[in-house]
């Protein structure tokens, strides 16, 4: 089974929010979307959903028009947290309305989650907490037993522990090789550690999908200091500059090859150190403007 978004665009008030955005979904991944607020990442995550029709491209699941075949919407989940639509019903009365539209939904699996995490299904959603309303949506989309899950801010109001035990369930289910996971979190120290791609957004389109495996042998993060304040030429063209303090710089270059080593070595810098890769590194390097940074104006 597979899920691609091909050349999926759309806008909202006459304005374009994503453009021609296409990438693939393969069972047994977890796959993070990254980008500032504002970005399109809701607006993705409902398009690729059906809550909006898209202005272009399409949605296809084993090569089916997802707006053509509607049924094929139980093959995925999205539990959008931020619509209220239920949150006037009860837990049990939630349960029941996926039932009707998932007849896969494991009924067993949701009351064992509810009640591992101490979630009253007999409560309205309105009197949940945000912590409390996060979880439920998580549990609700595991129990559909849809293939394709779909998570926008998941961990958004958990506490420490709970996060992680969220972050188990999602681990477990992916490795059992029959679902994927597309998350959007702020949260990049976390999703770090479980997904396997990270797809970047800006200004509504797709700049990156990084596997994060291939990333971390290729792409390498240096902390450089000059004699002077001015900045190499090499840096600003072939590297993403991640900070600038005084005569110290830390940039990224996603590829470093032997080649551009060389040419790194003839900028003369006075100090070079290789430091840690982080998925947060790649968020700043890949969205971050100069402007972010007075200093390099």
């Amino acid at each position: 089974m597979s899920l691609t978004i091909d050349k999926l665009s759309q806008q909202i008030d006459q304005q374009a929010t994503l453009t021609e955005i296409s990438f693939d979904l393969q069972l047994g991944q977890i796959v993070g979307v990254i980008g500032r607020n504002g970005v399109g990442k809701t607006t993705l995550f409902r398009t690729i959903n059906g809550q909006y029709l898209p202005t272009g491209g399409r949605v296809l699941v084993d090569g089916k028009s997802l707006s053509d075949q509607p049924d094929l919407k139980t093959q995925l989940s999205f539990v959008d947290a931020q619509a209220n639509f239920f949150k006037g019903l009860t837990g049990q009365q939630v349960q029941w309305y996926y039932q009707a539209a998932y007849p896969a939904f494991d009924v067993v699996k949701f009351t064992q989650l509810a009640e591992r995490y101490h979630l009253s299904l007999n409560r309205k959603l309105r009197h949940f907490s945000k912590g409390m309303f996060g979880l439920f949506t998580i549990i609700l989309s595991v129990a559909t037993e849809a293939p394709y899950l779909f998570l926008d801010e998941p961990l958004d109001g958990l506490d420490v522990l709970i996060r992680k035990n969220v972050l188990s369930i999602l681990i477990d289910e992916v490795a059992k090789g029959q679902r994927a996971v597309l998350i959007a979190s702020h949260n990049l120290s976390e999703l770090e550690g479980i997904i396997d791609r990270a797809l970047i957004l800006k200004q509504g389109r797709l700049i990156h999908d990084y596997q994060l495996e291939t990333m971390r042998t290729q792409a390498r993060k240096l902390q450089l200091v000059y004699r002077d304040k001015k900045i190499p030429r090499l840096l600003r063209e072939q590297g993403h500059i991640v900070s600038v303090s005084g005569r110290v710089i830390v940039v990224v270059f996603e590829n470093f090859t032997t080649e551009l080593a060389t040419q790194l070595t003839a900028t003369k810098p006075a100090f070079q150190e290789t430091l840690p890769l982080s998925l947060t590194d790649l968020f700043m390097a890949n969205l971050t403007d100069e402007q972010d940074y007075d200093i390099l104006g």
